[in-house]
């Protein structure tokens, strides 16, 4: 950038000179206005019609460099330094959710929940049956206030996985989950196996990937060594987000 000021300065002076020069040969009163005649000591010869043309071209020419360079060197140079490196999701106790509770609460049915508490939230848009394939959240609450939130995998389908751990890949960020209580049960050629776990905080920031991501995938990790990976769709994330917003909104914590 210094170079560019550096070359317009020469410009402009360089056309000072040539202005000063053009003139210098002539007789009678000179009608310059660059600097260079400005200061001359000796006004005394008159423009031709061409070297007033030639002069009008250098003012402009001048005036073009001077809006130029008063521009670069108003220009602010501070160095800005950007963090561009992504980071891993992480849970953040003091999130401030933005969307109004009463928003979100008109997504969700209540009931009688069957894992504590004495309300249930779950998800209008979701359905809680077993032979249904879905990944969700949910939470109850007691008194009130929200009981650990809860994590569902529904994995129904006539071929069996046998999984016992969970990969997960949010935006490129690897997250692993060891899930317990796995029920499996046999549906006449169909397999069904789920889980329902109270997550805790050493599960609580693939909690806050899931809510925050744009993508993800999670690998169900075979005992049999025949894996099955399933790609979350926006219907999906979205119901990570609005659960957990719900969650965090009525206070919920990890």
């Amino acid at each position: 950038m210094k170079k560019i000021i550096y070359l317009l300065t020469l410009s402009i002076a360089i056309v000072n000179v040539s202005c000063a020069s053009l003139f210098s040969a002539a007789n009678g009163d000179c009608s310059c206005t660059c600097p260079a005649c400005l200061n001359c000591a000796h006004k005394h010869h008159a423009l031709t019609a061409e070297q007033l043309a030639k002069q009008d071209s250098l003012n402009a020419v001048k005036s073009w460099h001077d809006a130029e360079l008063d521009s670069l060197l108003n220009m602010d140079y501070t160095i800005v330094h950007y963090d561009s490196d992504p980071v891993p999701y992480k849970w953040d106790p003091d999130e401030v959710i933005s969307t109004p509770q009463e928003t979100l609460m008109a997504l969700f049915k209540t009931g009688n929940p069957t894992t504590g508490g004495d309300t249930e939230y779950v998800l209008k848009e979701i359905s809680t049956s077993t032979k249904v394939n879905d990944i969700y959240f949910y939470f109850n609450t007691k008194d009130g206030v929200p009981e650990p939130l809860r994590f569902v995998v529904h994995f129904y389908a006539d071929d069996q996985i046998n999984f016992n751990k969970l990969l997960f890949n949010i935006d490129g960020f690897k997250y692993e989950y060891v899930p317990t209580g796995i029920k499996r049960t046999n549906d006449g050629k169909f397999y069904s196996e789920n889980f329902d776990n109270a997550m805790n905080e050493d599960s609580r920031d693939i909690v806050a990937g899931l809510a925050h991501c744009m993508s993800a995938d999670v690998l169900l990790v075979s005992e049999r060594g025949v894996n099955h990976r399933i790609y979350f769709s926006e219907a999906q994330l979205k119901h990570f987000k609005e659960t957990y917003e719900l969650y965090r909104k009525m206070g919920g914590k990890l």
